[in-house]
């Protein structure tokens, strides 16, 4: 009889962690527990139907895990790396491991006699172990490799790769001679194999017309004679087959697709029960509980699949009992608490297990003993397979790429540290540019290498990044979370249409929060301004953050492992794409940027948003039923377009382009099969699905994810003789109810973004970009520029496209169409920020106290115009303390820095009526969690950024961001003192020609020392400030006063003899303030111009006349350049903490 089933709610439990594919399953016998083995080869095990996580271990290898037996205390498993099988207790605690001499191939589930188990090899090899100690009993050879091992009452029964099943004495492991002691069940390998009592099932794979397909059939064997009996049909292609517990005739047959068929093989005439789990993946494993009263499915999204026999008002056991407790994880001993005396002897210590030389054992050079050592370097392969032997002499002919890297010692590079500004050793003599492939060594060349950002004891500023990039074109630094996606945005920066959109995004009132198509339009901004100085993309990583956990998809977010990024970057360029498309869609007001129908007026037509008609593929699917022709359409809308790659074919099948614009062609129509019951004809049949769209449908901008995840895949990226597979330009074609379109669109490569994979596993993301301001350019190499981080380099074409190895795997391509490039028409898109927000008093404060309101919005007429001055200064928070490698010698080393984030911004009119009086004083709101308000520094306390109980005017960190955007776009001059660490930290660029720090002004280059603003307000204003804590506007007004003093005395020509007293009477004073007593004592009292520190001297009303404006910049610019040059800036701003510093 058999049993009915019924699903009940999957274990996600797996799946929700970001694990990709359950590859093994086995149910506990004794505890209500199911063990699950991954693609990353671990194990797990899950506790009752809700699926708790519980004790995890690897097996070995870090590929999936194939095969997982559980007993009453024990589990075994293996992985395909088949580095060996071993056995664990259920706490995690290995108890043996067995490691043959070639790579694991099969292991059997069962033992023959209490301690019997038999493993298989690659040699190949049979291997009888000891179940207890996992030691070899036996080992005999066999005739082809075994991939299925099972024990039947009295025999050994494998399941080779030539689709054999073999007979073999259970205590020899040798093949039984007499009688029939095989039979060739499938022609082109065992998939699976069962036994039960004098039977044992068979599915594989058979070869029709030259290549392979799945026999749709479960063949039945009678073992005593190996003779067929009539097999069970299975249209669907069985994937896995299971015995059913305690129903010794009923078999468990599963199809990949998920389909379940649980059949009496004993009772033709039984009906059988079928079931479709609800799954949109492959189904990749499948387990049945010791009752059989579950069944288990893994998948693969990591979800596990449960179908039930027990009734559905009982408790849901998987064994049908309640079992043993549940083990947790082994925990070690904890070490022994010694007191260490004279008397006590170190062999009362105990070692640890070791399985390499002692040091006792190795010379006094370190060397190992033995006369094979030091190895011979090892013949690279590309002369091994051109090697030809005669009379026992190899030889071949030196590979052009090899010439001159043989027998050379490879000299390391004696800086391997970051080059500094302030550094005094610096190696000038090396040229990024002169670096090519050929003068490398090593298979990757030395221009694809991952840069790192170094930091010295004056932090991150004193990198020298100009040493990496010579070009116009500015890189992005990667010290930030989340910087893994500077590629993408440098290409979306060079893609001249996507920037356009987004930094007129910038300009519209965005109510998002979180918005990255804001950011993606801010960072634009910046790189555009920049012109070559390096920038950052802290804004845009942050927000990239935020989203990603609001949308459950935490595998986007890098947290610093070392894990492969082709695939992480293509999830994120499908996760931004979407994004873009939604935040910048304002329907049913949209405006019309590419007009499809050139003749249609468009002025009644809705458009879409403006991502979906640069990027948008509208298409509709045509799905054709195989059975009875019908056929029925779907709307189909998708931005970007993964390649699919033509599979192997035989001799007799029709040749298929393999060329890149065939593949992306077919990649664009997509002709897919699956199967599904047809609502016309009411059949299980098959539907063959392909898109169609006309060539005129074709969008302006390709945006294709390369989906290179199989080194087939990746052999067609590799170049030939023939020459690069990636090609510049190409012509595509649409479709039309399967008829091909002639007219021809014409796409012009722009951009390539790579994963850049080293000899030792770490990989890294670069951008290889068609600048498109460089196309007329005639000094370079060619419009193409290599953006690796924050090194750039122009290299030609050639290069660009070439992918000489799989070090060097494309990701992500942008293609743009060249013959409707004419027709795009941004017009519509607005381009101005609205001046109004610095007239407008906005605060999302509940509870703000108007007495602590000090600032004044600007009046219409008081609106910037270029050349207006204002004073700005700002506090901050931290968002993340610095991560910080301590060595053994002491020493240490910063990883990455403390992470930063606006607080609070006040900026002061610089001239007119109102000079000194604030027009900005916003604190600003943050969602993130503070782990630092750096109060003493900042003058902010815990709840002033709170909107529920702040009394100050906070405001969204976007809307200050388009105030400071605005000021700097309108012309503004900035006036402060440490404006480059403040600007760098708001993640805004402002020209250097438009700042003015009083930090440059009051600086002799000689004295290799920077003034405090403290010290500076109180020797040259006779103020005190920063007594107890920091104050923006008061910041801001004695940076203004400053720079005015300055020109006071500039006009005066005494300001070069103020500095001279200045720094003398600052060494006097270890460059800090006195401590007010009563009157001060500030040592310009005796020399007229200093007043009391008490009784602040009036600022002296000066006019900012031009031509004295002017001098003043050209001091400053002169100043900026001495700084870059100090070969010692221990004296400073040595804290790490910018508020710190000032």
């Amino acid at each position: 009889m058999v049993l009915s089933y019924q699903a009940v709610q999957p274990i996600t439990t797996l799946h929700d962690a970001g694990i990709q594919t359950v590859t093994a399953l086995s149910f506990d016998p004794v505890s209500d527990s199911l063990w699950a083995g991954i693609d990353s080869g671990i194990v797990i095990a899950l506790h009752t139907v809700q699926g708790l996580r519980g004790v995890s271990f690897p097996v070995g290898g870090g590929l999936a895990v194939k095969h997982v037996t559980v007993g009453d205390n024990y589990v075994r498993a293996f992985g395909l790396a088949g580095e060996g099988l071993g056995s664990w207790a259920k706490g995690g605690m290995n108890k043996w491991y067995f490691r043959p001499a070639s790579a694991l191939t099969a292991a059997s589930p069962s033992t023959f006699t209490p301690n019997l188990l038999a493993t298989a090899s690659s040699t190949p090899e049979l291997a009888l172990l000891n179940a207890s100690t996992g030691s070899a009993v036996r080992q005999a050879p066999v005739s082809s490799v075994i991939t299925h091992l099972q024990f039947s009452l009295s025999n050994l029964l494998s399941a080779s790769i030539d689709g054999h099943v073999r007979v073999h004495d259970p205590r020899s492991g040798i093949r039984r001679e007499g009688g029939e002691a095989s039979v060739q069940a499938h022609s082109s390998g065992v998939q699976d194999l069962q036994v039960t009592g004098n039977f044992f099932f068979t599915i594989g794979r058979s070869l029709r017309r030259g290549h392979e397909f799945p026999d749709p059939l479960v063949k039945v064997y009678d073992l005593r004679n190996m003779r067929p009996l009539p097999p069970i049909p299975f249209s669907e292609g069985p994937s896995f087959i299971n015995l059913l517990p305690k129903h010794s005739s009923s078999l468990v047959v599963t199809s990949a697709q998920g389909l379940v068929n649980v059949v009496d093989v004993s009772d033709a005439t039984n009906a059988s029960g079928f079931y479709q789990l609800e799954t949109t993946a492959y189904i990749t494993s499948v387990a049945l509980s010791s009752s059989g009263s579950f069944i288990g499915f893994g998948d693969a999204t990591g979800a596990i699949h449960l179908l039930t026999a027990a009734d559905e008002f009982s408790d849901l056991y998987f064994n049908g009992f309640e079992g043993q407790p549940i083990e947790h994880a082994d925990v070690p001993d904890p070490l022994p608490d010694i007191t260490w005396t004279d008397s006590i002897p170190l062999n009362s210590i105990g070692m640890p297990h070791y399985n390499t030389l002692l040091l006792s054992s190795w010379t006094p050079r370190f060397v190992s003993h033995g006369s094979h050592y030091p190895p011979p370097s090892k013949i690279p392969p590309q002369i091994l397979s051109t090697m030809k032997v005669n009379e026992n002499i190899a030889y071949a002919a030196l590979p052009k790429e090899l010439r001159g890297r043989r027998n050379r010692v490879q000299v390391t590079n004696t800086k391997d540290q970051g080059r500094f500004r302030s550094g005094k050793n610096r190696r000038d003599d090396i040229d990024l540019e002169t670096l090519s492939i050929d003068d490398s060594v090593e298979e990757v060349p030395r221009m694809y290498h991952k840069v790192e950002i170094e930091y010295s004891k004056f932090g991150v500023e004193d990198f020298d990044f100009g040493f990496y990039n010579k070009t116009p074109y500015s890189g992005l630094e990667t010290h930030i979370l989340n910087s893994y996606t500077n590629p993408v945005l440098q290409v979306m920066h060079y893609t001249l249409p996507i920037r356009r959109l987004a930094k007129s995004h910038t300009t519209t009132n965005c109510p998002r929060e979180h918005c990255l198509l804001c950011e993606l339009g801010f960072v634009v901004c910046m790189l555009d301004d920049a012109r070559g100085t390096n920038c950052q993309s802290s804004n845009f990583c942050r927000v990239i953050g935020v989203l990603a956990q609001a949308r459950n998809q935490l595998d986007l977010i890098d947290y610093g492992r070392e894990a492969p990024y082709d695939q992480m970057i293509q999830s994120f360029h499908r996760f931004l794409v979407d994004h873009l498309s939604l935040e910048g869609n304002s329907f049913p007001y949209n405006p019309i940027i590419y007009q499809r129908d050139p003749f249609s007026s468009g002025t009644n037509s809705l458009a879409s948003a403006p991502m979906t008609q640069l990027l948008g593929i509208d298409a509709k699917n045509i799905v054709t039923c195989l059975n009875c022709k019908a056929v029925r359409e779907k709307e189909n809308m998708t931005h970007i377009i993964d390649m699919i790659y033509p599979r192997p074919m035989s001799p007799n099948e029709p040749y298929v382009s393999s060329d890149f614009a065939s593949i992306i062609r077919n990649s664009i129509i997509r002709e897919m099969s699956h199967k599904a019951t047809c609502q016309t004809c009411k059949h299980f049949a098959t539907f063959i699905s392909r898109r169609s769209i006309s060539t005129a449908d074709l969008p302006p901008i390709l945006a294709i994810n390369t989906s290179i995840y199989t080194e087939e895949s990746m052999k067609f990226w590799l170049d030939t003789r023939q020459g690069a597979f990636l090609q510049s330009q190409i012509e595509l074609q649409g479709e039309i109810d399967g008829v091909r379109d002639p007219e021809i669109a014409t796409y012009e490569l722009r951009a390539v973004v790579c994963q850049i994979t080293t000899k030792t596993k770490l990989s890294h993301l670069i951008a290889l970009v068609k600048v498109p301001d460089a196309e007329t350019t005639a000094d370079t190499k060619g419009p193409w520029y290599l953006f690796n981080d924050f090194a750039v380099r122009n290299i030609s074409e050639e290069e660009a496209l070439s992918c000489p190895g799989a070090w060097k795997k494309p990701s992500i391509l942008y293609l743009e169409r060249t013959d409707i490039r004419d027709r795009l028409d941004f017009r519509g898109l607005p381009d101005q920020l609205d001046p109004s927000i610095l007239s407008q008093d906005t605060s999302i404060s509940m509870n703000r106290d108007k007495n602590l309101i000090k600032h004044e919005p600007l009046r219409f007429e008081e609106l910037p115009t270029p050349g207006t001055l204002v004073a700005i200064d700002a506090e901050f928070v931290s968002m993340q303390q610095e991560e910080i490698d301590y060595r053994s010698d002491g020493t240490s080393r910063i990883l990455r820095p403390a992470r930063l984030s606006l607080a609070r911004v006040s900026v002061l009119r610089g001239d007119g009526p109102k000079e000194g009086v604030p027009f900005i004083d916003d604190h600003i709101h943050t969602s993130e969690a503070i782990v630092d308000y750096l109060t003493e520094f900042s003058g902010i306390n815990h709840g002033d950024l709170d909107p529920h109980v702040s009394p100050f005017t906070l405001t969204p960190l976007k809307l200050v961001y388009k105030k400071l955007r605005l000021l700097v776009d309108r012309g503004c001059i900035f006036v402060g003192h440490g404006l480059s660490k403040d600007f760098r930290i708001i993640n805004i660029y402002v020209p250097p020609e438009r700042v003015i720090d009083t930090v440059d002004l009051y600086f002799i280059s000689s004295r290799q020392r920077r003034l405090s603003l403290r010290f500076l307000a109180w020797y040259i204003l006779g103020e005190n400030i920063q007594t107890d804590t920091h104050d923006s506007i008061e910041d801001a007004n004695s940076a203004l006063r400053l720079y005015k003093a300055y020109q006071d005395m500039e006009d005066r020509g005494v300001f070069d003899q103020k500095l001279e007293e200045l720094y003398r009477e600052g060494r006097q004073y270890n460059f800090k303030p006195p401590t007010p007593t009563g009157v001060s004592t500030s040592p310009s009292k005796s020399q007229k111009p200093g007043p009391a520190a008490q009784a602040p001297s009036p600022m002296p009303k000066l006019n900012l006349s031009p031509s004295k404006f002017g001098q003043q910049q050209q001091f400053t610019r002169m100043n900026v350049a001495n700084f870059h040059s100090l070969p010692d800036m221990s004296q400073f701003i040595a804290g790490r903490d910018w508020n710190r510093s000032r």
